[in-house]
């Protein structure tokens, strides 16, 4: 830990000598003049930039030329190249919204599935709204089919919970944010893949190790920001149907509206349900459950001469599924038939405020904050658990230069409080937990270093404990359009056990706590390069190849090896790691066709049960190929996409009878999607198809025949369950 802090002190002492010149500006809608935040801008040619601030202003660190010229761009606007001749005092650079009309056809620039970024130093990538409807995307379960970052998979085959596995290990220990505020955790861990709308979404941030200590301390292999959609940037209406071959239902209407010169807000609606019952294995089992979801979000954006910027509103959500054996009914439960059922209703309250301090220091102060209140009834066989949580999260940070524009630190406090409480049967179980903390973060940007050092403090009440967090992301840039990062940290995270494992309800296993369960501590460390190339007619290509370790100090280990009718808790004895490495490819030999090219090794091992063994259900290899084309104007497009999964290490079976047992490894297997969509000038309309080659996990429900048995299980998915799955959808877009 001093070491840490030590590297990161000395890191910091050792940059602040590096010396530049200044390029400052302003970047500003060309409609209304309304500055733009996060806008990019950059020094064509080479890898230096940076984003605007909360009041739209930015600053370079470059010495230019009669010959230098920069890019701006944002989503939703079209790039502005401005020339310089570095005189100039203070740059305004205007972006047109980026949507024209030609011959009653709407065309709106065509984005990147998916970009790497070569300017920050903490590796990210991104996944643009236009990447997103590549694909059906009814959820943010849906949004990761072309990437190779993230894998989502189902929790069990009985529920229809999703989880993702990010860096070899399981989505638990990566943050999952909403516009920068923590959003799937606790028992939104349990479904909360499904309760972010894939049309809601204007883009998804993928950034792999440890992130920023601004968010607290629980990222460990990465972080997963989603970007919701906003006034300035949303259509006046929009609305998308969805339906697919078992008649799923599917309804999105969004609209905005501008209330006066300061404030506008946008209402965000969305509603499903499955009601035919799909048994496609012929196992007496649903493939799908039956459910009715609803979700609602009033978004308010407030803008007062630029020095202060709100965004505000709240989120509701009711939800009401049924799973289990054809023929059950929720209203006539039986020891007959076994079923699984869950209701759950939701309010989130969120605000987040940006005011601007002193704009020549970029000075500004943001307070973020949220309230949730998380209610669940849900019975899984003969297996009742009902849970309650009430969350508060409150983060006031101070942002300004140092010296001069080159340095930057944050500071800030943070509070969280986390109120579960859940009766399990006959048994309840309370956690009252609240974490106070202080946290720092300097930022260095010069044109061939990148630093960002922070440190955080954090006070535990539920394990009163004292926690340090330090992190390092280092960038440095050898040759134009290239980066090489290198970053190192801690994570911790405190585990709730029965949500993040909900799918071992859905089987005959005993859930046994061995021990007194301490904090999950991991350090992570990483080494990636990426480098583009820029050709003629916009032409380019990127390659990025990344390597990251995880090593746990604490972890809480789930034993399902010891026996098959027992799932036992309790903290790591010995090593637990997991080593990631990752290449991908993004080629566009053509202006309207992209091809993405990427492989992905994980060795994963776990000390269970006093061996070390490859931790269970995660895929060693994982291949990717997603091909895109687009006509003129984008008429028609045209999307591809193949994954290789590898085989991966399935939980002990033999003690169970011969029928029920299942093999040490899993197969390996390939999945196919295709989707074609043609756009008019208020109209799109997409066909596609899931799993083309109808790949199914066979026998995934151990003991289907006898769910009230010692050896019934539902947990053990490694693929598909539903097999092929044709879809049609349409979206219309008001302007």
């Amino acid at each position: 830990m001093r070491r840490a802090i030590l590297i990161i002190s000395a890191t910091i002492i050792t940059c602040t000598n590096i010396a530049a010149q200044t390029i400052s500006g302003i970047i500003k809608d060309a409609k209304d003049s309304t500055t733009l935040q996060f806008a990019s801008i950059g020094v064509k040619g080479t890898n230096v930039g940076t984003v605007s601030d909360i009041t739209g202003k930015f600053a370079l660190n470059y010495k230019a030329s009669s010959k230098t010229e920069l890019i701006a761009s944002f989503t939703g606007y079209k790039a502005n190249t401005v020339s310089i001749n570095g005189h100039e005092n203070e740059l305004v650079i205007y972006l047109e919204p980026d949507v024209k009309t030609l011959d009653e056809v709407s065309i709106v620039a065509r984005q990147n599935a998916t970009s790497m970024n070569t300017i920050s130093a903490i590796n990210a990538q991104t996944i643009s709204s236009s990447g997103i409807q590549r694909l059906a995307c009814c959820s943010l379960a849906e949004c990761f089919e072309n990437n190779a970052t993230v894998d989502v998979g189902y929790s069990d085959a009985v529920s229809g919970a999703k989880h993702i596995q990010m860096l070899g290990l399981s989505g638990i220990y990566s943050q999952i944010l909403v516009e920068n505020q923590p959003s799937v955790r606790l028992l939104s861990s349990m479904y909360g893949l499904n309760y972010i709308p894939g049309p809601w979404l204007s883009g998804i941030s993928i950034s792999k190790g440890t992130s920023s200590v601004v968010q607290g301390y629980e990222s460990m292999t990465g972080q997963i920001n989603i970007d919701i959609k906003k006034p300035e940037k949303s259509d006046k209406f929009y609305l998308e149907y969805f339906t697919n071959d078992y008649l799923k239902q599917e309804l999105n209407l969004n609209t905005s509206t501008k209330i006066n010169d300061n404030l506008s807000t946008v209402f965000l609606v969305h509603g499903a349900t499955v009601q035919q019952e799909v048994d496609r294995n012929n196992d007496s089992f649903l493939d799908v459950p039956k459910s009715n979801l609803f979700i609602g979000s009033n978004r308010f954006f407030y803008n007062k001469a630029n020095k202060i910027r709100s965004r505000f509103g709240y989120d509701v959500l009711y939800e009401d599924r049924t799973g289990g054996q054809t023929g059950f009914d929720k209203e006539k439960p039986t020891t007959n038939l076994y079923g699984a059922t869950l209701n759950a209703r939701r309010i989130h309250i969120f605000e987040n405020t940006g005011f601007s301090v002193n704009p020549e220091k970029n000075s500004s102060i943001g307070i973020n904050a949220n309230f949730v209140y998380h209610e669940q009834n849900s019975e899984f066989g003969l297996n009742t658990y009902k849970p309650l949580q009430k969350s508060a999260y409150f983060t006031a940070l101070y942002n300004t230069d140092i010296f001069n524009n080159k340095h930057k630190i944050s500071t800030g406090v943070s509070y969280i409080y986390d109120n579960l409480t859940e009766k399990l049967n006959d048994t309840t179980f309370l956690k009252d937990e609240n974490v106070a903390g202080i946290f720092a973060e300097y930022t260095l940007t010069t044109t061939k270093w990148s630093v960002i050092g922070g440190i955080r403090a954090d006070y535990n009440g539920f394990y009163k404990q004292n926690y340090i967090t330090p992190r390092l992301h280092v960038k440095y840039t050898p040759i134009d359009n290239s980066a090489i990062r290198l970053s190192a940290g801690r994570g911790l995270r405190s585990a709730n056990i029965i949500p993040e494992n909900i799918s071992l309800l859905n089987s005959s296993r005993q859930l046994i706590f061995a021990e007194k369960f301490k904090m999950e501590d991991a350090w992570n460390a990483g080494i990636s390069f990426t480098q583009k190339f820029f050709f003629d007619n916009d032409r380019k290509i990127t390659l990025n190849t990344d390597f990251y370790r995880t090593e746990f100090a604490n972890q809480i280990i789930v034993d399902l090896e010891q026996h098959t009718n027992t799932a036992i808790f309790y903290n790591l004895q010995g090593k637990s790691y997991s080593n990631s490495f990752q290449t991908d490819l993004i080629i566009e030999p053509l202006k309207s066709f992209e091809i993405t090219l990427a492989y992905r090794l994980n060795d994963t091992k776990t000390t269970i049960n006093h061996q070390l063994i490859s931790k269970p259900l995660v895929s060693k290899h994982k291949a990717l190929l997603a091909l895109h084309y687009s006509t003129r104007y984008e008429r028609w497009n045209f999307s591809f996409t193949t994954q290789y999964h590898g085989e991966s290490r399935l939980p002990n079976t033999k003690d169970n009878p011969i029928n029920y047992q299942l093999p040490e490894f899993s197969p390996d297997y390939f999945i196919l999607h295709a989707q074609i969509t043609r756009k008019f000038k208020k109209m799109e309309f997409y066909v596609g198809c899931e799993n083309l080659t109808n790949y199914k996990q066979n026998n995934p429900i151990l003991a289907s025949d006898d769910p009230f048995g010692p050896y019934f299980d539902t947990s053990i998915i490694y693929a598909p369950i539903l097999g092929r799955q044709f879809n049609f959808g349409f979206r219309l877009k008001i302007q």
